[in-house]
């Protein structure tokens, strides 16, 4: 690991710096050696033999595991992970180059920052991993901002963190310690929405006013990883069924060109799509979909309403999905937003809880 201290704009900010390289990457290039000769020879049977669908869709699951484990090498090779750390927060970068995933987390002045760990059991044995997080009350749960086998690497990255974060050493119950449990998770989650709205937005998220008023809150993230995986599934399959056109009977040609219409769509979604939540004085909708066509959900909300974070049935990535829970006396709760990232989803719950307090947002950011 190599670390790097430095000032950005008069700030104290610690940059960790690590490779991806395992030794599995050895065995995974070597297999693909083999792998990539059947592909090859798979490929010019498709090309110069008699089309037969069986052939094709059985030739498929063997390309997609040449790209994904190539994809796996590459990275194994050349990729790194970059955390840096400051006062405010800390951003996770994990890719080739400028290519990857970025993730945010925001350090408030109240939020804990700590280490623990878990077991999962497999084939060989037990595995224990240790993981970094931060625990914000706006969040409720902790946030997992990086986990590893490596224990001395936790701990190092953790003392780092602690270096320059200004986050507090007693716990979110400790807040107002004369003031009942209720008053004291109100006046935690107040400080963890001031110190949400003082720093900037999410990645990929944009906080709109329109001159009625209402607010917008866009979410949009190219899925770059995912484009190119689809782009390489598509530009194949064209290639086969153009090569094959002659040969191919025409119920099949359209069978297959309904199929294709999912992975266009999930592409075009990949490129182009968006995330909406609109709030129009207690009435509120969201969106998911591309330009107007999509899916809505409308909902109520206020100073009446509970607002509160909690977990959904939803798993994405082995990751369990939260969802925002709307309630109030009397009415049944409305849960919205189970399908955002999570890392969004606190500052949605900040938004409707404060939805007086997005015109300083709006004005210092956008």
């Amino acid at each position: 690991m190599k670390i790097e201290r430095t000032e950005v704009d008069g700030e104290k900010v610690v940059i960790a710096r690590f490779r991806l390289w395992h030794p599995v990457c050895i065995f995974l290039a070597l297999w693909l050696t083999g792998w990539s000769f059947g592909c090859y020879k798979l490929a010019i049977s498709l090309m110069n033999g008699p089309f037969r669908v069986g052939e094709l869709l059985f030739s498929l699951p063997f390309f997609a595991g040449e790209i994904i484990v190539s994809c796996i090498v590459i990275m194994m090779i050349l990729g790194h992970t970059t955390i840096r750390f400051s006062r405010s927060g800390c951003i996770r970068f994990t890719g080739i180059g400028r290519l990857g995933l970025t993730k945010k987390f925001a350090f408030t002045a109240n939020c804990e920052i700590g280490t623990d760990e878990y077991v999962t059991h497999g084939k060989h044995g037990c595995t224990t991993h240790y993981r970094l997080f931060v625990k914000t009350p706006a969040a409720g749960e902790p946030m997992e901002i990086y986990s590893s086998t490596d224990a001395a690497r936790i701990r190092t990255l953790c003392d780092l963190a602690k270096e320059v974060a200004d986050c507090r050493a007693a716990t979110p119950a400790k807040l107002n310690a004369a003031t009942d449990g209720c008053a004291e998770e109100d006046a935690a989650q107040e400080l963890g929405d001031n110190g949400l709205f003082s720093a900037r937005p999410p990645k990929g998220i944009a906080v709109m006013r329109d001159y009625e008023g209402r607010i917008v809150v866009v979410y949009r993230r190219v899925v770059w990883g995912l484009a190119l995986v689809l782009v390489l599934v598509l530009a194949g399959l064209s290639a086969v069924l153009w090569w094959k056109r002659a040969e191919i009977p025409l119920p099949v040609f359209v069978a297959f060109g309904f199929c294709s219409l999912f992975p266009v769509v999930q592409l075009v979604y990949a490129l182009f799509g968006k995330r909406t939540m609109t709030l129009d004085h207690g009435s509120g909708e969201t969106f998911i979909g591309v330009g107007g066509i999509g899916f809505r959900r409308r909902f109520e909300y206020g100073s009446s309403f509970d607002i509160r974070l909690a977990d959904s049935n939803m798993w994405v990535n082995h990751e369990r999905m939260r969802e925002i829970v709307l309630s109030r006396p009397g009415d049944q709760p409305v849960k919205v937003c189970a399908s955002w990232p999570n890392d969004v989803k606190p500052y949605l719950a900040a938004i409707l809880r404060n939805p007086g307090s997005v015109a300083a947002t709006i004005t210092q950011f956008v």
